[in-house]
């Protein structure tokens, strides 16, 4: 069998395996943010341009305790760098939505901050780390939009009482919100099918939900190979936001 007729045997293995779940839920790691073209400061090449313009790795700037001590330099990276390019929602994303909408796709647990999921018309998806698209004022509670980050003049400051905006994202060196990766864990618990895509098996992503999926199937898409793949009962290697544009769902 031809390659061609190889990935084609494995698209219909996938789209069977959604016909016959009844509670399905997605693990969307970090490189579908980036096929999408969001920018991803993980990214070897991303990483190496940001810290060539600034002088500093986008991991110390991107981080708690940079936004507390240098917030003009955080602001300058933030605005320049993270939530300049926001990503196109494509075809493989609106299938998750039409899957969501059949009752097929229960919840989506990610870390992508730039909300796809939910631009795609998802609504029930945890994001672990985040939104750009939430922000608020850490002393009177007041919600900006990014909009409002995005054209502001220097450091964007609270409209009520001056207080420097927090974005609504996880920085480094913040402890994620336990509730929320408890109720993740409860979803991936009920799941007959877990479906990880844009991250291997042995990612922060998967590592931490993994331990409670209890189904009868894992699926894995994902751009590259990895030695814990043979752990999941079928692998589709590809971008996965082209791998469910070919489903035809």
């Amino acid at each position: 069998m031809n390659m061609e007729g190889y990935y084609k045997e494995k698209i219909n293995w996938l789209r069977k395996t959604i016909e016959r779940s009844n509670y399905m839920v997605c693990l969307m790691g970090v490189r579908v943010s980036s096929q999408c073209g969001c920018t991803n400061y993980r990214d070897e090449h991303d990483a190496y341009e940001i810290e060539a313009k600034y002088g500093y790795s986008p991991e110390e700037m991107f981080n708690v305790t940079f936004f507390n001590n240098r917030v003009e330099q955080f602001y300058d990276f933030y605005k320049r760098d993270m939530i300049n390019v926001l990503g196109e929602v494509g075809e493989g994303l609106k299938t998750m939505q039409r899957l969501e909408a059949r009752g097929k796709l229960k919840y989506i647990i990610t870390r992508d901050i730039f909300s796809l999921p939910k631009r795609a018309g998802c609504s029930n998806v945890y994001e672990l780390h985040g939104s750009v698209f939430s922000n608020f004022c850490p002393h009177c509670g007041k919600r900006y939009p990014l909009e409002y980050i995005q054209q502001s003049k220097g450091v964007p400051r609270c409209e009520d009482c001056g207080m420097v905006i927090r974005p609504g994202v996880s920085l480094i060196g913040e402890i994620v919100d336990n509730v929320l990766i408890s109720r993740a864990a409860e979803e991936v618990k009920k799941a007959d099918t877990l479906l990880v895509m844009g991250c291997n098996l042995k990612s922060s992503l998967a590592n931490t939900f993994l331990r409670h999926f209890e189904g009868n199937e894992l699926v894995l898409l994902n751009t590259e190979e990895h030695f814990a793949d043979s752990k999941a009962d079928l692998v589709i290697h590809g971008k996965p936001m082209d791998i469910l544009k070919d489903l035809g769902i």
